[in-house]
């Protein structure tokens, strides 16, 4: 009778051991502030040797606090269009993986977990990495994309020079 209450109580230490380790695997990161609306931004540099000054352009990131992330472009004089959609998910400290459910821009990635590694460069800058295997003809291109992001933010007050 020893024997067994023995062999249970091994096996309960064992199992409630095991269950706080794989709950601190579950854990090991902090989830990074993704969420909000993003600027894609680019470096313009008078001279070849300088990275230059930080630049927005036309397209935006959407990461809502729902996991659902939007990419869309505006068109000057033309309105704006939606050039992918999906979910994302953070899946390490410096990673997290959008499903492509619709992409204008890269249909190769629909369907596709696509792993996107980031950095927070301040607190409101965000550069994205991310591997393409194939182009949208099936060919061999694996190359690393790299993106400049910037936090879209509420400004204290209306602008003066605003036109909308």
């Amino acid at each position: 009778m020893k024997r067994h209450y023995l062999f249970f109580l091994m096996t309960a230490l064992l199992f409630i051991g095991t269950s706080r380790v794989m709950g601190q695997q579950q854990s090991a990161f902090a989830p990074a502030n993704l969420n909000g609306i993003w600027q894609m931004c680019f470096y313009v540099s008078g001279t070849p040797n300088q990275p230059g000054e930080l630049k927005p352009s036309n397209s935006f990131k959407i990461l809502s606090d729902d996991g659902k992330f939007t990419n869309m472009t505006m068109i000057p004089n033309h309105g704006a269009i939606i050039i992918g959609s999906g979910t994302y998910k953070q899946t390490a400290a410096n990673a997290y993986t959008e499903h492509v459910e619709k992409n204008l821009h890269l249909p190769q990635l629909v369907g596709v977990d696509n792993v996107l590694e980031f950095e927070m460069k301040g607190g409101d800058v965000m550069v994205l990495k991310f591997f393409v295997n194939k182009d949208k003809e099936g060919n061999a291109i694996d190359s690393w994309y790299y993106e400049t992001w910037k936090r879209v933010k509420m400004p204290h007050e209306y602008p003066k020079d605003l036109v909308r």
